[in-house]
């Protein structure tokens, strides 16, 4: 019992430390922070829920990376850092993503990734420069949850007919940690070394087999997988945005000329019966 109580204030402290450095603007997520001390995501997740234990080379790692304080994370005593000042990241994740800010009416500013944004957005998405040089949409607070929100332009028609050329989609960004509440058959938008930025119904394959399988709503395109290795980020599309409703299928309209046709004929029969019936 001891020995786990212990091993969960470890934990905790290592925790404590890494959400400093979120809150410092170091680095923006638990992920993050797991690729730059060189462990998976996924073992970071387990150490904050404490299926596992912080590791001495992990410590090292962090010392080394963020200047984290293992005395610190070890007995609780001392300064979480070694360095008091501001943190330095390396130079991979120390660049902050621009989070949406609110203004006095409470409206949310949120960066537009337009076509021409998302072609360049694995260049840029982890400076800042790249998000103050997008458009912004301002959102009643309502509508945005806590995080960090973008607003995305479909692109294609692998998602129709769910989602059409030009919608847009309004999605937050995961943290590592929620990877595993990913819910089969949602839609989010995966950002990926190998694919950039896609639109996709997920199938969550992580914990079971390390991917995630990307489906489209469109049957002519084929569904694909993504390495967790591979997976840079994850947005849950939480709103959908069309600037026009579209016209109805040929089907709908042939169905209801049909409609319409025994309407009349059913009339002109009542009409005729009601006719004889006064005759006679």
């Amino acid at each position: 019992m001891a020995d786990n109580q212990y091993k969960n204030s470890v934990n905790e402290r290592f925790f404590e430390c890494i959400h400093m450095l979120k809150s410092r603007k170091v680095i923006h997520s638990d992920r993050e922070f797991a690729l730059a001390i060189e462990i998976s995501p996924s073992n970071l997740g387990d150490i904050k829920a404490n299926r596992r234990s912080v590791t001495i080379e992990i410590l090292n790692r962090a010392l080394d990376k963020f200047g984290i304080n293992s005395a610190f994370i070890i007995s609780g005593m001392g300064q979480p850092f070694v360095n008091q000042s501001q943190p330095e990241g390396p130079s991979k994740v120390k660049e902050v993503i621009m989070v949406a800010t609110q203004d006095t009416s409470g409206n949310v500013t949120v960066p537009l990734i337009n076509h021409k944004a998302a072609a360049n957005f694995m260049t840029g998405y982890q400076t800042q420069e790249f998000f103050e040089e997008q458009e912004s949409i301002l959102l009643p607070d309502y509508m945005i949850k806590d995080g960090q929100c973008y607003a995305v332009q479909v692109s294609g028609d692998s998602m129709e007919p769910t989602l059409l050329e030009d919608d847009w989609v309004i999605c937050r960004l995961l943290d590592n940690n929620e990877y595993r509440t990913i819910t089969d058959g949602g839609v989010y938008v995966v950002v990926s070394h190998d694919r950039g930025i896609q639109i996709k119904r997920l199938r969550n394959r992580l914990h079971q087999y390390g991917y995630i399988r990307c489906l489209s709503d469109n049957p002519k395109h084929e569904p694909f997988d993504i390495p967790e290795n591979e997976l840079l980020q994850i947005w849950k599309v939480e709103w959908h945005l069309r600037s026009y409703l579209p016209e109805p299928s040929p089907e709908i309209d042939d169905i209801q000329g049909k409609l319409d046709q025994m309407q009349a004929e059913m009339l002109r029969l009542s009409s005729q019966i009601n006719n004889n019936m006064s005759q006679n």
